[in-house]
């Protein structure tokens, strides 16, 4: 009920250690993001990460037809905010097909991805 465990010195520091460096890593991420959807990455340079990542489930062409499954990159644009892009990219819905960009991207390419998407809302 009430029992405690108690762990010796060295390994309450390790853990201690661990979270600390966990939670850090974290938080630098989270300090990130807003930056990288403010438009600081090149939408020139966020093309051939489409090409290469996206093209095969997402139509990632300015004016594509506006489907939902998967959505379009012009549908993205004119639904979502850059941060709730960079946000879909590093952590797709759980339900989706889509892989978790974070696995395979830099934090400056998700930037620059991003911008690539937000360019194509229409004006």
């Amino acid at each position: 009920d009430g029992e405690r465990i108690i762990l010796p010195q060295g390994k309450r520091k390790d853990r201690m250690m661990k979270s600390a460096a966990s939670l850090s890593t974290v938080l630098a991420l989270c300090a990130a993001l807003p930056a990288m959807a403010q438009g600081t990455g090149d939408p020139v340079a966020g093309r051939p990460l489409a090409e290469q990542y996206c093209v095969r489930c997402h139509d990632i062409e300015a004016g594509g037809a506006f489907k939902t499954m998967p959505p379009s990159f012009a549908s993205i644009a004119a639904f979502r905010t850059p941060d709730e892009i960079t946000s879909r990219i590093w952590w797709p819905d759980m339900h989706s097909r889509m892989p978790q960009m974070s696995n395979l991207l830099t934090v400056e390419e998700v930037a620059n991805l991003t911008a690539y998407i937000a360019s194509l809302e229409a004006k």
